[in-house]
């Protein structure tokens, strides 16, 4: 699957291809602290209303997807992987 941006093309999030390699590193602790904070709702266990859970739904398939391409390309070789 090819990624829907080529290279040097601009994204719907505003950069240029890539990730600059030095917002990285904040992006990520950015996701991480999203997740964290995801989790804690979750934690809270209530119902979710529609809305909620559609919106968190649809957020889950489009990180799923872009997650599994991105393995796809960088992830370890199964002679990598220990099991």
């Amino acid at each position: 699957m090819a990624p829907k941006t080529p290279a040097g093309g601009t994204t719907n999030t505003g950069h240029e291809g890539l990730f600059p390699q030095n917002e990285r590193a904040d992006a990520l602790r950015q996701f991480g602290d999203c997740a964290s904070t995801l989790r804690d709702l979750l934690y809270d266990d209530r119902a979710l209303d529609p809305e909620e859970f559609l919106f968190m739904d649809k957020h889950f398939q489009v990180l799923h997807m872009a997650y599994l391409r991105w393995k796809r390309v960088h992830g370890p070789t199964p002679d990598e992987v220990q099991h």
